[in-house]
């Protein structure tokens, strides 16, 4: 099954009322004037339980009623395509070089041995530390940009004490769910 047969059978709807150039739905960046946009916009939604941040960032004015509409479909695409950026996430860690690797080997590293003890279970000799870190990796925000060369960001980090790390593996993707690339920001 592709990429595109993944997301249409998981397609979720949303209801859009147009009214003078602006929309809102049942998931809603606000009132959008799409003769006067905004640099940004920002919402959050529940996948999972966890609540991510989404904004939308423009760099022109204007934009045209289907671009937004563009937009909307993506972001109910977003619980699919995490699933999707884990498995980008999982091919990266095996390949050599990887910036999954590295950024997993830094937690490894940077850790002690209780703190990650709370993370991921020691006494596990099937797989490797940096493993079973990536196995704790969440997606903590989204942020879509239709006019730049990837359409979105997925920040991912690992949880410590409740609470998102600074350091983000970051997975950068088309408007159609293909992967440009991953990297490693703080």
């Amino acid at each position: 099954m592709g990429i595109f047969d993944f997301l249409k059978k998981r397609k979720i709807t949303t209801k859009r009322v147009v009214k003078n150039n602006t929309v809102n739905g049942d998931f809603s960046f606000g009132k959008v004037n799409l003769k006067n946009v905004e640099d940004y916009y920002d919402e959050t939604i529940e996948i999972n339980g966890r609540k991510i941040r989404i904004d939308l960032n423009f760099e022109k004015d204007s934009i045209k009623q289907i671009e937004l509409d563009q937009v909307y479909e993506f972001v109910e695409k977003i619980k699919g395509l995490n699933m999707i950026n884990k498995e980008y996430i999982k091919r990266d860690f095996k390949k050599t070089p990887s910036v999954t690797a590295d950024y997993l080997d830094y937690y490894v590293e940077e850790l002690d041995e209780r703190e990650l003890g709370e993370l991921i279970d020691l006494t596990n000799t099937e797989n490797s530390k940096p493993f079973l870190l990536m196995e704790k990796l969440k997606l903590n925000r989204v942020g879509i940009y239709p006019d730049a060369e990837h359409f979105a960001t997925f920040d991912y980090s690992i949880d410590i004490d409740g609470e998102p790390c600074n350091q983000l593996l970051v997975v950068n993707i088309h408007e159609n769910g293909g992967l440009d690339y991953i990297t490693w920001e703080s």
